[in-house]
């Protein structure tokens, strides 16, 4: 699977003077002591370099926020157009939200095609062969196995990958456009293939003539797949993997017509890392809502949250949890004062409103008995129970009062007699 890599910003929130002094202390016509001088020049001469930095990561704040505002204007416009569909919508609010990133990225592979020298002679620093594993003498480097290398048709220079490449240059290299390489068996310049014309050995287990990529590594399995323009890693297309025509991306055959489609769900990046996930080397994989994320960015992340970083469902069956929850509310009272206390709260497993009893932390939904709640409105009632309509319910986010859920995959029932004999039902909710 193939990779590009999105260069982190950094937002500096510190102060920053505009004021830019040219003249030091030391330049001054006072002769105290020459030691003192020379310490004077060298922290002015530090502050000043502070000073130049902090003005430009300014400037760099300024003008991301001024493309910000641009942006929300354009999707503010996308969404009140009353001639374009939902789906239509997303496609466009998608392509201006990736605008930025995928201009820089064709204007950094084109920034050296002019005037390069693809014929210039090898030197002993081309020719010096590179290894993935050099105790094992196991040519490539530390991102493939292959006994090639490549020539970047933007800069002319040879590198075993283009991993390599980017991580030395100011710009990246369009490995598609890439016509010539060389054997490091017997340094041979040759077109793009799979085996050296020269000395006929195989240079790669693995070669793709349109993405340009050679794996010489037993152990892994690559196939191209036409509608994502790309290779991946797999056995391949109805062996292992299909390609999902919705969300434009392959997944594994165990979800096909089993997983929920979100339109072009790829191209977007981690919510985690913030990595472009359609062409990550990292593996992606698709939470219970359908959104992706990257699987180490996954196992970091439930290990303190249980809702999807995008929209917020809850990424599996909570229902022990919430029982934990629930006694814990009966364990712990709320103070007097809060009694007639109520909260309107949005679910975001059921997607459901409903009211619940005050609480400092934990609202529960009417309708799924999920904790997994937002509070939309906070109000003191009088004495009495709010009145109830046919579509609004009253949770008090005890076991007083539980409501039943729709789900009978999951349901267990409980039944508690209090002192006035009241029975109430509990239908545990799978998320």
């Amino acid at each position: 699977m193939s990779t590009s890599e999105q260069p982190e910003v950094t937002i500096s929130t510190v102060p920053v003077s505009f004021n830019e002094d040219e003249g030091t202390d030391s330049e001054s016509e006072s002769f105290v002591s020459m030691s003192s001088a020379s310490s004077n020049s060298g922290i002015d001469e530090n502050a000043i370099q502070d000073d130049k930095e902090e003005k430009e990561e300014q400037l760099k704040l300024l003008k991301l926020q001024k493309e910000q505002q641009e942006m929300r204007k354009k999707i503010i416009s996308v969404q009140k157009d009353p001639n374009l569909s939902e789906s239509e919508k997303a496609k466009k609010i998608q392509e201006i939200m990736t605008f930025t990133y995928k201009t820089k990225k064709h204007i950094n592979t084109h920034v050296e095609t002019k005037d390069v020298d693809l014929n210039s002679p090898l030197t002993e620093e081309d020719k010096a062969p590179t290894y993935n594993d050099e105790e094992n003498k196991i040519l490539g480097c530390k991102h493939y196995q292959r006994a090639i290398k490549f020539q970047a048709s933007c800069c002319g220079k040879w590198f075993t990958c283009r991993f390599c490449h980017d991580a030395v240059s100011d710009h990246e290299v369009d490995r598609k456009k890439t016509t010539r390489m060389m054997c490091m068996y017997c340094n041979t310049v040759q077109p793009a293939g799979q085996n050296c014309i020269n000395c006929e050995r195989c240079l790669a287990k693995y070669y793709c003539d349109k993405c340009k990529l050679w794996d010489n590594e037993p152990r892994k399995s690559i196939y191209h797949c036409d509608d994502c323009g790309i290779c991946r890693i797999g056995k391949g297309l109805g062996e292992d993997y299909f390609h999902c025509k919705k969300c434009n991306a392959c997944l594994a055959i165990s979800l096909k017509d089993n997983h929920k489609c979100i339109e072009r769900n790829l191209e977007s990046n981690c919510p985690i890392c913030g990595e472009y996930m359609f062409t990550s080397t990292s593996i992606v994989i698709f939470m219970p809502c359908g959104h992706c994320i990257h699987y180490k960015c996954h196992q970091e992340y439930i290990q303190t949250n249980y809702h999807c970083p995008t929209c917020f469902k809850s990424l599996a069956n909570m229902n022990e949890y919430f029982r934990r929850i629930d006694t814990m509310l009966q364990q712990h009272k709320m103070p007097p004062e809060y009694e007639n206390w109520h909260s309107y709260i949005l679910c975001n497993d059921c997607e459901k409103r409903s009211y619940a009893k005050y609480h400092f932390l934990y609202h529960k939904c009417a309708y799924c008995s999920s904790y997994n709640t937002k509070v939309l409105k906070t109000y003191e009632t009088s004495k009495s129970i709010p009145s109830i309509t046919d579509t609004i319910a009253l949770s008090t986010n005890t076991d007083e009062n539980e409501h039943s859920s729709e789900n009978n995959n999951d349901a267990s029932t409980s039944a508690t007699n209090d002192n006035n004999n009241q029975q109430n039902t509990t239908n545990e909710t799978t998320n």
